[in-house]
């Protein structure tokens, strides 16, 4: 299974242009939004965030959780190189949430920072990110605009990513359930979108 070649490669042609899109300020927004999961960050020896994008979160993440082993993957090399150029001595890599190439149950917390509506087929998704966590390992997906906000962005776009939502709250409870994954919580509120998960 591979993310939809169409969708690859808008953001391939975007990534270069990516980060000049973001609000004023967006790396201060990032951090006011990332302070609240401090604690679930540091308590994770091992990180895995997948959908980097250009890397917008890495250093959030490295400043909130210092003593953590980060790991950061997107589908678009285009992506890569921009996070490369941000953050040279992070460990990035070209990867399809479909089929990572991570051993199973080697990593604590999964972070899908925006990037989740992205995954073309999401139970297999979850199920990959599943199996690379360890038990009682956790999943966050992360968005610092709430779902209304979200998904009008992506309509706005058009093809290919016109179609890219995130669920409604209780849908994305059955999905996380449906996939293996315990003590789901989704927070789909007026401010942000964050889901979690543990994998049983």
């Amino acid at each position: 299974m591979q993310m939809n070649t169409a969708i690859r490669r808008y953001f391939e042609d975007h990534a270069p242009v990516w980060d000049a899109r973001m609000p004023a300020h967006y790396d201060e927004m990032l951090f006011d939004f990332a302070r609240s999961f401090t604690d679930e960050f540091r308590a994770a020896a091992a990180i895995a965030e997948i959908g980097t994008g250009t890397g917008a979160l890495i250093p959030v993440l490295k400043t909130l959780a210092p003593d953590s082993h980060l790991i950061s993957a997107d589908f678009a090399y285009g992506m890569v190189s921009q996070a490369r150029k941000r953050v040279p001595d992070t460990c990035l890599f070209q990867a399809d949430v479909h089929d990572l190439p991570l051993v199973s149950k080697w990593v604590d917390l999964v972070i899908c920072h925006n990037s989740f509506p992205h995954f073309v087929d999401k139970p297999r998704a979850l199920r990959e990110i599943r199996r690379v966590l360890r038990p009682a390992g956790k999943l966050m997906i992360l968005h610092n605009n709430p779902r209304e906000v979200v998904n009008a962005i992506h309509q706005r776009a058009g093809a290919p990513i016109g179609g890219d939502l995130l669920p409604q709250g209780d849908a994305m409870h059955a999905l996380l359930t449906d996939s293996g994954f315990s003590a789901v919580q989704v927070e789909d509120s007026s401010i942000r979108y964050v889901a979690r998960g543990t994998r049983g």
